[in-house]
């Protein structure tokens, strides 16, 4: 018994001398929402918790242009969190993949679809969109569309139905590839 108390004094103690209470919280900034856009060189604008501008970058592929807006941005992206992705139809398997298996984004974040998404994010709020897509489900206008169904079903069937974020700050449906 009194082995097993020291034991979990000890694993408590190295919780709290490594990782998260390191104190480098502050050195990151937190993905909510991203705009990915173009083939082959791609464009992205980026959503962050607690903070009211977005950031964007560019670069030969997604993490280029994550890492050119991290240099913009001064921290690193953290992506565990993120809610939205905003795709606009370019090689959405090949970057849906890569972002739920590298980027490790949250198996529940939402994917929907707009052309225009980073003027999109640029003029309403990560969580108004996300609040958009949400209504949109609950109102049958478009399916559920978390990360791991969309990408099932692209993996599946070649396409999916996700919800559309229109200009207006409305959602329709509508199907990638």
């Amino acid at each position: 018994m009194k082995k097993a108390l020291i034991s979990a004094v000890l694993a408590f103690a190295a919780v709290f001398t490594t990782g998260c209470a390191s104190g480098r919280i502050h050195e990151k900034s937190y993905l909510r929402a991203a705009s990915v856009t173009g083939s082959g060189e791609k464009a992205a604008v980026f959503a962050l918790f607690g903070e009211e501008k977005t950031v964007s970058g560019i670069g030969a592929d997604i993490d280029r242009a994550k890492s050119d807006a991290e240099l913009k941005n001064g921290r690193e992206l953290f992506t565990g969190y993120t809610e939205l992705i905003i795709v606009d139809g370019n090689e959405c398997r090949e970057l849906l993949g890569h972002m739920l298996n590298k980027w490790k984004v949250s198996p529940s974040c939402k994917v929907v679809y707009c052309e225009n998404g980073g003027e999109l994010l640029e003029k309403y709020s990560a969580e108004q969109l996300i609040g958009i897509s949400e209504q949109a489900v609950k109102q049958g206008i478009a399916p559920e569309c978390g990360v791991i169904t969309v990408l099932g079903e692209l993996c599946e069937n070649g396409s999916a139905s996700v919800a559309e974020l229109c200009a207006d700050g409305t959602a329709e449906s509508h199907v990638i590839y």
